[in-house]
């Protein structure tokens, strides 16, 4: 997350530790499967808005021999994140705003689609990379009109709030900013949750939701919530609620310093 939003920052520490035991869990497979093929070379990595640090435990316990650094701009979230213990070193800080370089690696899970200045950070990001280095980016993108999120976008909508299509502009643009795409590929597991009602309350009291209900108001919520469980999406399957959201992966790496951007 970027520092600059109070409102989102107060947001996600108010549902730290419900993130923490809640969706962290429901999201460890599409983390796994990114840093399965994540592999910069060696030095140190730092995880942005690291929430409560599970990817950055991961990543140390890849590496023992590397410095892992994570940060978050939510107090609470560092506290969750260093209370798992291990040897990463965990700061406050903002996604847009990385320690000094050069590093290794930078992987962010669940962070950019939620940066208002998304282009803005990942030239931060390669200013400080050094030669070799690799960026790990796992990210929700628009989801299909058929998923139980994409109907929670329509939803949402059906409420004033806007779906900008960003991931194509920036991905034209990273050349610009100093990176080049090295791999993009969809991640896709299942999601479960006891019922719709259960899965729209974990929406709002430990996840993402918890911005559009500080923004949106309580009516517009309610509203919304409404829309969402009268045509929810999810299948049920046996005694869950099911559906099969898509992350999206990609693998950067800076432009080598003879490459010109329309090169990359």
């Amino acid at each position: 997350m970027s520092g600059g939003d109070p409102l989102v920052v107060a947001a996600w520490g108010s549902v730290a530790e419900a993130y923490a035991s809640s969706w962290a869990p429901r999201f460890r497979p599409f983390v796994a499967e990114a840093l399965a093929s994540f592999d910069p070379d060696g030095g140190p990595i730092w995880v942005p808005g690291c929430g409560p640090g599970e990817e950055a435990q991961l990543l140390a316990e890849r590496w023992p021999d590397r410095r892992v650094i994570a940060s978050d701009p939510a107090p609470a979230m560092v506290a969750v994140a260093r209370a798992g213990g291990g040897r990463v070193e965990v700061f406050e800080g903002a996604a847009d705003a990385p320690p000094k370089g050069p590093l290794a690696g930078i992987f962010s899970s669940f962070v950019l689609q939620l940066l208002p200045e998304r282009a803005e950070t990942l030239r931060r990001w390669a200013s400080v990379l050094a030669p070799g280095a690799r960026v790990g980016i796992v990210f929700w993108p628009r989801q299909a009109e058929d998923d139980a999120w994409g109907h929670l976008g329509r939803a949402m909508e059906g409420v004033g709030r806007e779906r900008p299509d960003w991931e194509s502009a920036l991905r034209d643009q990273l050349p610009a900013l100093g990176l080049r795409l090295l791999e993009a590929r969809d991640l896709s597991h299942e999601v479960s949750y006891p019922s719709p009602a259960e899965a729209w309350r974990l929406l709002c009291e430990a996840c993402s939701l918890q911005v559009f209900l500080r923004r949106a108001g309580a009516s517009a919520a309610a509203r919304c919530r409404d829309l969402w469980l009268a045509d929810s999406g999810l299948t049920q399957r046996g005694g869950a609620w099911v559906h099969r959201p898509v992350a999206r992966f990609w693998q950067l790496a800076p432009l080598d310093m003879h490459e010109a951007p329309g090169e990359a």
